[in-house]
């Protein structure tokens, strides 16, 4: 396997990061997932557009977030993939001891890497998703992709005895966003996830955006709207959207089934409206 350290591709045996990277010690980072098919990155000017905000609310200079696209592609071309997920991190680098201020010149430690993910015609059904319901216990600033992923972690931890394998987290009554994903609920025809722009805010999925885009096409109306927590159980659908699943259908809910335990038919309908944009974008690509 090959990957991107500091600006050079290398075999991952060569890759070294020094312990005193403030991404080891203080999960002091970024980073972006990539969905790609046939070399065509999902919503690729969105994650530059969401790297580049994450840089600057975290104040972590020497990387142009507009590089992103050309580094993708050397990696995909040095791993021989076509169909893949890209995965990278941006820490705010090495100092010269552990400190939490850190200097006021350090450059910052970017790596990434390719891995093979399944190909856009196998996006003609929503993947079906377990989940679980826990307090929302994160920091209030979720619009950063940080590094720092212990507050999404514990709670699908803690949703492991239902087998579930994502969390719907709720703050204040309400539905904030998944551990790792974007959060839609269907009642009738009506496509529900919650604002963006919240005070905590949360993540700008670009998947979010995508699902959206598509269930309006195919005439469903779309609200963004506060989800409250009692609205989870009566919900004709649940989905989670995100780089790695692009759309998921719940069929568990805390343990139990839920929607008659297979992928819903509104949420198979968009992600096949999501495939066929790809398909698309991927025609007049050249």
């Amino acid at each position: 396997m090959n990957v991107w350290l500091n600006g050079h591709i290398l075999p991952l045996e060569k890759a070294h990061i020094s312990p005193l990277d403030r991404g080891f010690l203080f999960g002091d980072g970024i980073y972006e997932v990539v969905r790609f098919f046939d070399r065509t990155g999902m919503a690729m000017d969105a994650h530059v557009q969401r790297l580049e905000r994450s840089l600057q609310l975290t104040h972590i200079k020497g990387f142009n977030a507009r590089e992103l696209p050309a580094l993708c592609e050397q990696l995909l071309q040095a791993e021989n993939l076509r169909d893949a997920c890209v995965y990278l991190q941006i820490t705010r680098g090495v100092a010269a001891t552990r400190a939490h201020m850190p200097p006021e010149h350090i450059q910052p430690t970017v790596f990434a890497m390719a891995y093979a993910s399944g190909a856009l015609d196998t996006l003609t059904t929503a993947a079906p998703i377990s989940l679980s319901v826990q307090p929302d216990l994160r920091w209030h600033r979720c619009e950063i992709k940080c590094t720092s992923l212990m507050g999404s972690i514990l709670p699908m931890l803690d949703g492991r005895h239902h087998n579930a394998q994502e969390a719907i987290l709720i703050r204040d009554g309400f539905v904030s966003e998944g551990s790792s994903s974007n959060i839609f609920v269907v009642r009738a025809n009506n496509v529900i996830t919650p604002p963006i722009d919240t005070d905590p805010s949360i993540l700008h999925g670009t998947m979010r955006t995508l699902a959206m885009d598509a269930a309006r096409k195919l005439g469903f109306e779309v609200s963004i709207r506060p989800i409250e927590e009692a609205e989870l159980a009566t919900a004709n659908e649940i989905w989670v959207t995100g780089s790695g699943r692009v759309l998921a259908s719940c069929v568990s809910l805390n343990g139990k089934v839920f929607g008659g335990g297979k992928p819903a038919k509104m949420a198979c309908a968009v992600i096949n409206g999501m495939r066929l944009a790809v398909e698309n974008l991927l025609v007049k690509t050249p």
